[in-house]
């Protein structure tokens, strides 16, 4: 079969054929289930990378299987597309500067200086004041801003917390986290903030953050990550004593915080933008009844990595390579075309029955990889009143489900009260299982609706060793338990659009680092990719192994589960990083396993992060 589609973006306008072929003349929903992705996975997508021919090719799709179900178009003019400019790229310009005035030397950019990502591109100016960690905590009894403007001034701040801070797992709080440090300094109306490393660890650099051009968020101040020798410098000029004494005073509970007498400074970060016009893709079902102004989400975002260098690490002999690969097309055929023709399928099996007791809006998301862009601004400028959302219903990656293990992890199932019971009863009548999270997750575009206090669940089938991996292709879709899955999910939106109560927002206490943990920064790696969630059995999954690297060398295999290492007990991904945050490269640990019901004892020999 041959579907005809129009290409909105072309100044004439012309038709292309997406050739998906299916056999018979009533094709079943497996079938419909690959071959939505067969199409959307194609290398002819170009990876459906944001700004790329290939994601405007798979956005005319999805509304062309929109239009052909009947669902009433939400976007401008009448159209499927709510349309909205994103920054693709910022190339960092060579004429960014950071000057402190009188200085005998001007500071290089690169060697002793360097913008942040998220820094913005206006010029600044002002004196320069020390404000020790940059933190504000009333739950800690510290404030490094007490009886201290910092109005007019640039903010020179330490990156981390006291160590005495982390958790019980080693995890710092979310006081150390590089954005609340900047914005406790630009909402006391710091004009620029001027990050330094901490004390460095044995063995450790003084490294500037490299500038990272494909993800251009900005903070709206001005943020420089400067040398320790550089903001020394400046210190000394000012009659103040040097860092490692000032945070000596701040480890201990003592204000450190001080103005920087006679040291001012200015600057600018510099930056080439590329942009381009992007779309979520939404089609509404009218729902009939009293609830029908009410609305249940179901989303999946279409868009993917496209055309780049190969993500992750490559070792030989258990040692790090330097990564020489060429860009390749990331095709993406579990992440997510899977979900996107999971979101069709759903649309296709709710339009075909009896109208819903609340509308359904379906909407296929851009932009999730670089930020939750999409989601993040359909929320922030819905196309139906946000307060009438209910729910929302998110599927990523659920077309790869092991062969037999007939199990589909949920995040979010305690967001609302009613969800376990719902999801529970729906499953069983599938033949699956809920591998259930209280954990709401926050590294999809549910996320975007958990922080509107929107009931949320989001639908996975497992990782795997061709995640953002060009290996990513359909021919590896299982379509059977895929198809499951997307019916799994009509019914629990069926069922959550006809509760006699919306249901009500539940919070949740967050685990994974996006959620509230600061990402910390570790200088060890195994070469392995650890599972995520709850699924209700010992330790942590292996999901993939890096062939030559240590975990590999030392005998682990996909599948198996680390239920220790050294004498640490490890239950989940939190628990295995904890572990190794203290090790150097070149340690020796002892990784206990599960494999096939048997523990095993394997020494892995640590490999450094970079």
């Amino acid at each position: 079969m041959l579907y005809l589609a129009s290409n909105r973006n072309a100044g004439g306008f012309f038709v292309f054929l997406l050739p998906i072929v299916l056999t018979g003349c009533a094709p079943g929903l497996e079938q419909r289930f690959h071959a939505h992705i067969d199409y959307l996975a194609d290398d002819r997508m170009e990876g459906r990378g944001v700004g790329s021919p290939g994601i405007d090719r798979a956005a005319d799709y999805i509304a062309d299987q929109f239009e052909r179900l009947g669902l009433e178009p939400l976007g401008k003019d009448e159209s499927y597309f709510q349309t909205f400019a994103m920054t693709l790229r910022r190339t960092l310009g060579d004429d960014s500067r950071l000057v402190f005035e009188g200085a005998s030397t001007r500071p290089g950019l690169g060697a002793d200086f360097i913008p942040f990502n998220f820094s913005s591109d206006n010029a600044f100016s002002g004196p320069v004041v020390f404000c020790g960690y940059g933190i504000d905590a009333p739950d800690k009894g510290h404030s490094d801003f007490a009886h201290f403007d910092v109005n007019g001034k640039a903010a020179l701040i330490l990156r981390g917390e006291p160590p005495s801070w982390s958790d019980q797992d080693g995890f710092p709080t979310h006081h150390a986290m590089l954005r609340n440090k900047v914005y406790n300094a630009k909402d006391r109306g710091a004009v620029a903030i001027l990050l330094v490393n901490a004390k460095l660890e044995e063995g450790e650099s003084d490294e500037l953050t490299p500038f990272d051009a494909d993800n251009p968020d900005e903070y709206g101040i001005p943020a420089f990550h400067i040398t320790r020798a550089l903001a020394d410098a400046q210190l000394a000029r000012a009659g103040v004593e040097s860092l490692t004494p000032l945070q000596d005073r701040l480890d201990v509970g003592s204000f450190a915080s001080t103005a920087l007498t006679s040291v001012a400074a200015e600057g600018r970060a510099v930056f080439a933008k590329q942009s381009a016009d992007t779309h979520n893709v939404l089609g509404l079902l009218r729902g009939e009844g009293p609830h029908a102004d009410e609305i249940v989400v179901i989303g999946a975002h279409y868009d993917h990595l496209g055309i780049r260098k190969p993500m992750g690490r490559r070792f030989s002999k258990g040692k790090l390579l330097e990564d020489k690969r060429e860009p390749q097309i990331h095709n993406g055929a579990d992440d997510n075309a899977s979900g996107v023709s999971g979101l069709i399928e759903t649309a296709r099996r709710l339009s075909q029955g009896p109208p819903p007791r609340r509308s359904v809006l379906f909407i296929a998301f851009t932009a999730e990889e670089s930020g939750l862009h999409g989601s993040k601004h359909y929320v922030d400028d819905p196309c139906l009143p946000l307060e009438k959302t209910v729910a929302m219903l998110n599927m990523d990656m659920i077309g790869r489900m092991p062969a037999g293990a007939n199990s589909v992890q949920v995040f979010g199932v305690d967001s609302a009260a009613e969800f376990r019971q719902i999801l529970d009863s729906h499953a069983a009548s599938l033949g699956l299982s809920i591998a259930p999270s209280p954990d709401t997750g926050g590294r999809s575009d549910h996320a975007s609706f958990i922080r509107k206090n929107v009931p949320s669940l989001h639908f996975f089938t497992g990782q795997h060793s061709d995640y953002h991996q060009p290996s990513d292709d359909s021919d590896k879709i299982n379509a059977a338990d895929g198809a499951r899955v997307a019916t799994l999910v009509a019914e629990t939106a069926r069922d959550i659009a006809a509760l006699p109560e919306r249901p009500a927002y539940q919070a949740v206490q967050a685990q994974a680092p996006s959620e509230g943990r600061a990402p910390t920064a570790y200088r060890v790696v195994m070469g392995l990719s650890p599972g995520y969630g709850d699924d209700g059995k010992p330790g942590m999954a292996v999901e993939a192994i890096s062939p030559e690297g240590p975990a590999d060398l030392a005998g682990l295999k996909a599948g198996d589960r680390i239920i220790r290492i050294d004498a640490k007990k490890v239950a989940n991904i939190y628990d295995y990083m904890a572990t190794l945050r203290n090790n150097k490269p070149g340690d020796q640990v002892n990784v206990v396993v599960l494999r096939e019901g048997k523990e095993l004892t394997l020494t892995v020999t640590l490999a450094p992060a970079k």
